[in-house]
């Protein structure tokens, strides 16, 4: 099928605009979602907890592990397996149990870790691709596309994607094109198809302090539910909040005891703002 619409669109584009079909767009396609697959899969541990299991991503090479709460359950310690086999006993070691996401360390060291996408360029159409253990398949690999973005503030900090992930993919990795982490998966639909959610990856970060360093961004410090503005917009609600900038100088401020608090930033040679009285 894509073979045959690189051709009509050669065959129908303006003189000049195509010049001729480049190669088999298939097996390109092919090529980079195996390549995807390679570069993923080892990042990707499987988790149980004694009485269920579910999908976690390593986010430093020293083994801390981000997973959702559900899939470590209400003990300390869960069963880690990595992508080689090797086997390890986890401690969680955070909760956050409004996101449902948890934190997990094993002793282990130089492991694989996926890098994380600037936070603004997910948007309804992206293609995206997950590696998880849905219904027992350990490590599959499925792609689909972002079908909705709830905005931020909403009750629910996610997106919907068309990926078709079962039970056992929660807590696994999101990533773009680029193999760059843009979420974590926490639920699907139920008797709906192929209608799964993911945590946006700006909300995963700044859920533990301990991922604020993942991100490549400006982190700003303020009072719990205190509202942060770039610029002149709202752009979130401390304690923090992690703003992916363009280079140059910004104006951050909140108001705090009904005073405004406002510093001047220039990024990226500052990256950390603290807005108290």
């Amino acid at each position: 099928m894509l073979a045959a619409a690189a051709f009509w669109l050669w065959l129908l584009a303006p003189p000049g605009l195509v010049a001729e079909p480049v190669g088999d767009p298939v097996a390109a396609l092919e090529a980079h979602q195996q390549a995807l697959f390679d570069r993923m899969a080892p990042s990707v541990v499987f988790i149980s907890n004694g009485r269920g299991f579910g999908s976690g991503v390593i986010v430093s090479s020293d083994g801390l592990l981000l997973t959702n709460r559900h899939v470590v359950g209400d003990g300390d310690r869960v069963q880690v397996v990595l992508h080689d086999g090797a086997s390890h006993d986890g401690l969680v070691q955070a909760r956050h149990e409004e996101l449902d996401l948890a934190l997990v360390r094993i002793a282990s060291h130089d492991l694989p870790v996926l890098p994380w996408a600037d936070l603004r360029s997910l948007r309804v159409g992206s293609w995206v691709a997950s590696v998880g253990h849905g219904s027992g398949g350990i490590w599959t690999f499925s792609t689909g596309m972002v079908s909705n973005i709830y905005p931020s503030g909403s009750e629910r900090p996610v997106f919907q994607t068309q990926i078709p992930l079962n039970p056992g993919s929660s807590g696994g990795p999101i990533v773009d094109h680029n193999g760059d982490v843009v979420g974590i998966v926490v639920a699907g639909m139920e008797r709906s198809n192929s209608i799964n959610f993911a945590i946006k990856g700006d909300v995963v970060l700044r859920a533990f302090e301990q991922l604020a360093p993942l991100c490549d961004c400006l982190v700003v410090t303020t009072r719990v539910g205190i509202p942060v503005f770039l610029d002149g917009a709202m752009v979130g609600k401390g304690p923090r909040v992690l703003l992916s900038v363009d280079e140059g100088v910004h104006v951050v401020f909140a108001v705090v005891d009904g005073q405004k608090v406002e510093q001047r930033v220039i990024w990226p040679d500052e990256r950390e703002v603290t807005l108290t009285q």
